[in-house]
Parts: C-alpha cells; sequence; structure tokens
C-alpha cells in the first residue's frame, strides 16, 4: 500500500504554528514511509476564506521546506486541491445520500435551535439532534440545510495515537453535510475528499477527535474503506493554557492596559494619532469587541511591545530559521529517542514513527527555541545565512534589506557569533545604514561626562590623519585610542557609543571599516559640535594621560 498522507488548511487567515506542527508529521510519515504528502485547501467558507490567506499559506510551507506531491501550484490560480473548485462533485454524493434516505432536510434557523438546546439544558440532558426533531418548511422559510442521519449504535475505532476510541450511539448528532448557501461542510467535505485522494493515514489534532465517529459512519454508509486516523498532542504555552491565535491579542490588551495606568485620559488621543486610527476603534479593541490579529500587532509597535509569536508568519519576521522552527516543532509531542535535540531533516525522516508521538500535549518553550535557532545560525554557513536573510527580508522591512551582498556577508560575519535570530541582526545594525537612535544614558555617561569631549577630539584628529581608511591603517590607531585616559578601553567605549548609538556593538575594528570615513567622522563632528553647544559635565579626577 502506498502510504499518502494530507494536510488540508482552511485559508481564513495565516497558518497557525500548531496547524505546521500537524503539516510537518504528516510531511515526516510520508517520507518515511516513501509514501505522498498531499496538501489540500478547504475554501468551502465562502465569509471567510481568502485567496491571499492560501497564498500565505503556501508561502509558508514552501519556506518551511514542507514540498508536496499533489495539491495546488504556487504563484498561480485555484486547481482541484481547491474544494471550491469540487462542488460537483460534492452535489454527486450528496444526492447519492439523499437517495439512500440517509439524508434529509432540516429548517430550523439558528435561534430554533438555540431555544431546543436551551430546553435541553433547562431539562439537564444533552442535546442531540435527530431526524424525528426535524420541522417542516414554513411559508417564507430560509433555504434548509442538509443533515446526515447518524446510526444509533455505538461506533469504535483504533486510534494510531490513542488507541481504542469508543463512542456511544447516544452521543451522535445527525451532523449537517450541507449548509443553506449550498456549500458542503468540513464533515462532508473532507470524507468524500479523502477518499477520491486515496488518503490512507489521516494525521490531525486531537481536537478533532470527536469528529472521526462521523466520519467513520458517512465511509461506511458509501461502502468505502476508511483511512487510519491518529490523533496528535495539543500545541499548549508553557502556563498550560492552549497556544491560540488570541495570545496576540490578549497580550497587546494587557500591555494597552499597563500603559493607559501611565497615561491614563491621553491614551486613546495619543495612540490614535500613532495608529493613524479613531480613538472609538482603539476603545472597541480594548472592550473585546475586536480581535483583530492586525491591530493587535498595530497598537502594540506604537508603544514598543513585543507580541508572542503564533502563526509561521511571525516567526519569520522574528527571524527564525526554517530548519530551526522545523526541528523544535518536531519535537513537540515525538522524541527521536537517545535525548537528541538538533536534527537535520534527513535524520528527523529516518527516524520518525507513529509508536513514538505522544498522547500528551506539547508545551512550547521559547526560550529553548530561542536557544536552537541560535545554534543553527552559528552552525550555518555565510552563504546559508545569506539565503535565510533573502527570505527575511521577503517579509520584514528593516533597513538590512538595502544592503549589498558585500555588506551583508560583512555585517553576517560580525553578527554570526553573537545574535539568536535574524532580527537581532537586523535591529542591531540599523546604525550602519541610518542616523543611530542614541542610547541618552550611554551618551551622558561615556560622551558627555569628562573626559569624553577630550577623548573624542582627540580620536577625530587621529581618525582624520588615518591615510587609507583599511584595515592595515586603522588597527595601530585604534590601538592608540584604547590607550587614551586613564582606564583602558573608556575612549574605545566613548567611540563606540558615538558611531553605534549604544555602549554594545560588535568589535570596534571591524564597525569602522564597514561604517566608513564619512559616516564615522561625520557622527564623530556632530556630537563635539553639539557639545559645543552645551558644556561637557565634569568627571571628579578624570583627565587624558
Amino acid at each position: 500500500m502506498l502510504v499518502r498522507t494530507r494536510f488540508a488548511p482552511s485559508p481564513t487567515g495565516f497558518l497557525h504554528v500548531g496547524g505546521a506542527r500537524t503539516a510537518l508529521f504528516n510531511w515526516l510519515f510520508a517520507r518515511q514511509q516513501g509514501g505522498q504528502f498531499i496538501l489540500r485547501i478547504e475554501d468551502t467558507d465562502q465569509v471567510r476564506s481568502t485567496e491571499q490567506s492560501a497564498a500565505g499559506i503556501l508561502q509558508d510551507l514552501r519556506w518551511l521546506g514542507l514540498d508536496w506531491d499533489a495539491g495546488p501550484v504556487v504563484g498561480q490560480g485555484k486547481n482541484e486541491y481547491f474544494q471550491s473548485m469540487r462542488l460537483e462533485l460534492y452535489r454527486q454524493h450528496l444526492q447519492e445520500l439523499i437517495r439512500q434516505g440517509r439524508a434529509y432536510e432540516a429548517y430550523e434557523t439558528p435561534e430554533q435551535l438555540a431555544a431546543m438546546r436551551a430546553e435541553a439544558e433547562k431539562q439537564k440532558r444533552p442535546f442531540r439532534y435527530r431526524r424525528q426533531m426535524a420541522g417542516r418548511a414554513a411559508p417564507g422559510a430560509a433555504q434548509p440545510v442538509l443533515r446526515f442521519e447518524m446510526p444509533w449504535q455505538d461506533l469504535h475505532f483504533k486510534d494510531l495515537i490513542l488507541g481504542d476510541i469508543r463512542v456511544a450511539g447516544d452521543e451522535h448528532d445527525d451532523i449537517v453535510i450541507r449548509k443553506s448557501d449550498g456549500f458542503p461542510t468540513y464533515h462532508f467535505a473532507v470524507v468524500v475528499d479523502d477518499h477520491a485522494m486515496g488518503i490512507t493515514h489521516v494525521l490531525r489534532a486531537q481536537e478533532h477527535l470527536m469528529n472521526t465517529p462521523k466520519h467513520l459512519a458517512l465511509y461506511a454508509t458509501f461502502g468505502w474503506p476508511a483511512p487510519q486516523h491518529g490523533h496528535l498532542p495539543l500545541v499548549f504555552n508553557l502556563d498550560g493554557s492552549k497556544m491560540s491565535k488570541r495570545d496576540r491579542t490578549k497580550a497587546a490588551r494587557a500591555a494597552l492596559q499597563a500603559y493607559a495606568r501611565q497615561e491614563q485620559d491621553a491614551l486613546f488621543e495619543k495612540l490614535a494619532r500613532r495608529a493613524a486610527l479613531s480613538p472609538a476603534t482603539i476603545r472597541a479593541f480594548m472592550a473585546r469587541q475586536n480581535d483583530d490579529a492586525a491591530l493587535a500587532s498595530k497598537l502594540a509597535a506604537c508603544i514598543g511591545c513585543e507580541l508572542p509569536e503564533i502563526d509561521v508568519q511571525d516567526f519569520r519576521r522574528s527571524g527564525y530559521l526554517a530548519e530551526a522552527l522545523v526541528n523544535f516543532l518536531a519535537l513537540l509531542g515525538w522524541s527521536p529517542g537517545g535525548n537528541r535535540e538538533i536534527l537535520s531533516r534527513r535524520e528527523m525522516i529516518e527516524a520518525f514513527s507513529l509508536e513514538q508521538i505522544g498522547r500528551t500535549s506539547g508545551r512550547f518553550d521559547r526560550k529553548k527555541l530561542h536557544w536552537m535557532n541560535g545554534e543553527y545560525i552559528r552552525a550555518s554557513s555565510i552563504e546559508q545565512l545569506g539565503a535565510a536573510v533573502d527570505r527575511f527580508n521577503e517579509v520584514t522591512d528593516y533597513p538590512l534589506q538595502h544592503a549589498d551582498a558585500d555588506t551583508r556577508r560583512q555585517l553576517l560575519a560580525m553578527y554570526q557569533p553573537r545574535m539568536a535570530t535574524l532580527v537581532e541582526l537586523a535591529r542591531n545594525s540599523v546604525f550602519f545604514f541610518q542616523e543611530p537612535v542614541y542610547d541618552a544614558a550611554a551618551v551622558a555617561q561615556h560622551v558627555l561626562q569628562e573626559p569624553g569631549p577630550v577623548v573624542l577630539r582627540e580620536i577625530e584628529t587621529r581618525l582624520k590623519a588615518v591615510p587609507r581608511w583599511d584595515r592595515e591603517n586603522l588597527a595601530p590607531v585604534l590601538e592608540h585610542i584604547l590607550a587614551l585616559g586613564q582606564k583602558r578601553g573608556a575612549a574605545a567605549q566613548t567611540l563606540r557609543v558615538v558611531v553605534s548609538g549604544g555602549a554594545v556593538s560588535p568589535p570596534l575594528l571591524e564597525t569602522l571599516l564597514l561604517l566608513g570615513r564619512d559616516k564615522t567622522l561625520g557622527r564623530i563632528a556632530r556630537h563635539l559640535a553639539a557639545i559645543r553647544r552645551e558644556p561637557p559635565v565634569p568627571a571628579h579626577g578624570s583627565d587624558l594621560s
């Protein structure tokens, strides 16, 4: 039997990192078994599905390196692997169920169904919709839904991960298989498509566990062999909460509330100006009337708040390498044995098995991912990092994207030993491309306070005298600068703050070489001019030796 797995996301937003883990496990199992990995886009939700979201999912999967053997084509329009292009196939199979007498129309409105649930709750019994409850069409009634009549007997199956699962017959609902807009529901389309595409193994999150008996009943009614099912552990935060897209909006609200305590009544007006939004929009967000993730990101950026990464896009923008994220996700619920943590893709494929997938939820340890990404960065070649920077630049707008190949290579050589993500490179290297945002405390301590001004004038004199701005000529001058003042290195720190904006930067020689003569001397001159306008702060006992 040729193993065929699939990943079938709904294009209603960005690819959640938990969905990426599901795709990865399906991909690893298919590759380990010498089978095929299928990608299908489940876009029958006409209200929430967008082509932009579908394109983003394809891009994220490509970035992760999860190639598919059949599915959509990147950069092209819809094909037969989009459910919205398969409506005639669904219509035919819906008609077959009607002919068998296993499907029927139901006319209840959402309000009527809510009242039926409330009545069941009042009687302290579970609400289960069954065929005998279906009402008749009333004059002017809306389009009915189509329901599938579930069998009354217990349903049993062996889960590849969780073992024996049994659901009692009185726990079944007659599920909706066609919505009032004429589109099939997830429960129906997924069964038809998995059968038509020859899927042999369905690996999906445990939140779908109670859907499987419904799907198995449909397989049995059609007389089709059912694929084997395995339900993967969920991905939780370290605090035990489910890792949700709403984590970002929660974090943004918490930061805004803390900010509001400081700014008080001026908060909404100030944020409205910064974010080009109306105060009413911000108040609605704070009142939990709007969970828009893009709005949360925009407001958080206005107050300098870092939101937790949730979607694959978030991790891309935060500068994680695809290989590191894949390695980390593989270990969320699966163990290769031998306490191994850093694994190549080939090693993951060779070691992967369903038997080593756990039943308990995986905990997303961001500190571990940060560490792992740093390990991957330090183990990469400059060429590999350069390619990663290109992909990083596709989803960010840091000045780094304007660096030519030689400048980027020099920056990578400088920062590789000391960075854990590409965003650290992008942020810390901004001063090479534009005037720094100066750390006021560092400037006060190292530049304005004596002997900073005296030291800086001496530094300017020495650097202006350098005949050629290269390593051979700059190195001895920097050695002299290191020796200036009472404490070795203090003068160099003054120079570092002036050229980079803060007290931390790559090695000073490499920094000056890449920054160049004009930018270096220009920044020194501007600081000296500012000092002349504002006298330096004296420091007791300081002098220049």
